[in-house]
């Protein structure tokens, strides 16, 4: 008869698996939110014009920087809202309106300056938040 009882290992093992989940939970939090930020400065960056990738020269290269600002607010919405979402799972509470009516808020103000970025960035935004809310409900 054995006097090690199999039990305790396989507690330790769930227990071993349960944290590594977390972690992993935890570390996909971080690499969004850090993301999310990077979008944000890169955001800044292009929508107040200190950086200007493509002067004015043709309608293309117009179309390519209004297509390029409108995508990076994108991103920084859908990393934000992962990595809230994701840190508001692991404490056991849902993500409320409020999160995502400041994430709103915070990707339209970056686009005050340009009207056509500002236009498409909320078409963008408001077809996401009906994803989010159909998949939600499904």
């Amino acid at each position: 008869m054995s006097k090690i009882p199999k039990q305790p290992e396989k507690k330790k093992k769930s227990k071993q698996n349960h944290r590594t989940d977390e972690d992993f939970a935890y570390r996909s939090v971080l690499i969004s939110a850090i993301l999310g930020g990077i979008f944000y400065i890169i955001s800044i960056f292009f929508n107040i014009e200190i950086i200007s990738v493509f002067m004015n020269i043709n309608i293309y290269w117009t179309i390519i920087d209004i297509s390029l600002k409108v995508i990076i607010i994108l991103l920084f919405f859908l990393f934000m809202t992962t990595s809230i979402g994701n840190y508001k799972e692991l404490i056991g509470k849902p993500l409320s309106w409020k999160e995502l009516l400041l994430l709103f808020v915070l990707s339209i103000g970056q686009t005050i300056l340009n009207p056509l970025v500002f236009v498409f960035t909320l078409f963008g935004l408001v077809i996401i938040l009906i994803y989010l809310y159909v998949v939600q409900e499904m």
